[in-house]
């Protein structure tokens, strides 16, 4: 076998592979031992014609893709390693019908590891939300806390107020004869939600449990049900029961009910605390997000379509095990939103570029800046997996394997990402309300 180098272009190499007659011959052979075994030839037991005959009745090609498959794989690993080339795809093959007696040459174009070329990515400046938390942001939380463990009180004497939640009775009636559909009993109604006609709710505002009114009502003239539409109507309502939502006051018997802190202060530290801490995190995301795309649109990054379309299998087996959470498949979704595996791929086809240079333009930040991950940090982020796992390091380290490198190659992207950070010029430029925004 000899392989031969044609060129290198826009991350891949273009080999030609020739095998020799003698390995042709074999491939034809192994393929002959294989498909004689699945087919019947008259006159001969099953695996025992001879391969001449086998070709007379079926054709030489019968052979060709078994003995392609026994051939292609060997030659192509043989030619990678002798011209030391390292494809970080499936590469793609230029492939004739082989002879028996003759050599036989392919070609492949194999995606290879992209020659970055870095613009000045060091001092990019970037403008982000300014994520500081105020205290307005501590005072909703805990009114978002009174209003989550709020108490259900029944009003026996005070009278019904927008917000309360009504057990009724009614009956509607136009031109003094009751309708179909206008009776209902036990019906629970929260006022304020709009569930019935324009108007009737806020007529039941100012009374009592056990009192009872007529509340008149005009239907809209778009109502569904057109025998009603534009009428007026006078519903018989009789007020059975009041509830209130009544919310919680906030001091330390609510701190030691709601949290492990004894005083509402603690709490209030602790609630600033976790909210500085999701701030803190968001404000790196926004970073990285608007560093990473002013920083790749000054590079040169010529990435084989190969790999970006790996990325794409990738995001769209991960975004199947979300649907699969949510009970659905992959089909079901498509089926939903009228679309197909090719749509989504091209919808999904600039994120998956995107990430792909991304991880290229680090990793080669990192070899200029001779960034690089100590065995101890290393084992430190393989112990925090373990833990979380439930497993011992040494279990999880035998589980990953050879992916223990990839973790290597992660967390040494992730440091190189940390020092675009840090030569950054960060601009906050706006507000967001951090409480509402979780």
């Amino acid at each position: 076998m000899t392989a031969k180098l044609e060129k290198i272009e826009n991350s891949e190499a273009y080999i030609e592979i020739e095998v020799g007659a003698e390995q042709v011959e074999e491939g034809l052979q192994y393929a002959y031992r294989k498909v004689i075994k699945q087919v019947a030839i008259p006159g001969f037991r099953k695996g025992k014609a001879p391969r001449e005959l086998l070709e007379l009745q079926f054709g030489k090609e019968v052979l060709f893709q078994d003995a392609l498959e026994y051939i292609v794989p060997e030659a192509y690993e043989k030619a990678l390693e002798e011209l030391n080339i390292k494809p970080i795809a499936q590469p793609e093959f230029d492939i004739n019908d082989p002879e028996s007696g003759q050599p036989f040459k392919f070609k492949a174009r194999v995606p290879v590891k992209p020659e970055v070329k870095l613009g000045e990515i060091e001092g990019i400046e970037v403008e982000i939300p300014d994520f500081q938390v105020k205290e307005e942001d501590v005072i909703q939380r805990l009114e978002d806390m009174r209003q989550q463990y709020a108490q259900v009180v029944e009003k026996k004497e005070e009278p019904t107020a927008m917000g309360d939640k009504l057990n009724i009775d009614f009956e509607g009636f136009i031109d003094g004869e009751a309708f179909a559909g206008g009776k209902g009993e036990d019906y629970s109604l929260e006022l304020g939600s709009n569930t019935f006609i324009p108007g009737f709710e806020e007529q039941l505002v100012g009374l009592k449990a056990g009192e009872s009114k007529d509340v008149l009502v005009t239907f809209p003239e778009s109502y569904h049900a057109e025998d009603l539409a534009g009428k007026e109507a006078v519903f018989q309502v009789s007020v059975k029961k009041i509830e209130m939502t009544e919310a919680r006051e906030l001091n330390d018997d609510f701190a030691q009910e709601v949290s492990q802190f004894d005083t509402i202060d603690e709490l209030r530290q602790d609630i600033r605390k976790n909210l500085e801490e999701m701030a803190e995190t968001r404000r790196k995301e926004a970073i990285r997000t608007e560093l990473m795309e002013k920083a790749l649109e000054k590079c040169d990054i010529p990435v084989p379509d190969a790999v970006i379309n790996m990325q794409v299998e990738r995001m769209m087996q991960d975004f199947e095990q979300r649907m699969a959470y949510q009970g659905l498949t992959l089909e079901q979704y498509f089926q939903f939103t009228n679309s197909n595996r090719e749509d989504f791929s091209q919808k999904i086809w600039p994120e998956a570029e995107k990430s792909v240079k991304g991880d290229f333009m680090l990793e080669k930040v990192a070899d200029d800046k001779g960034i690089e991950v100590s065995k101890e940090e290393l084992d430190e982020h393989i112990e925090k997996l373990a833990n979380s796992f439930g497993m011992e390091v040494d279990k999880i380290k035998e589980e990953l394997g050879d992916a223990i490198e990839n973790i290597r190659t992660g967390l040494k992207i992730d440091k190189a990402i940390d020092f675009l950070i840090d030569k950054a010029v960060v601009k906050e430029v706006a507000e967001i309300a951090t409480a509402a925004a979780e």
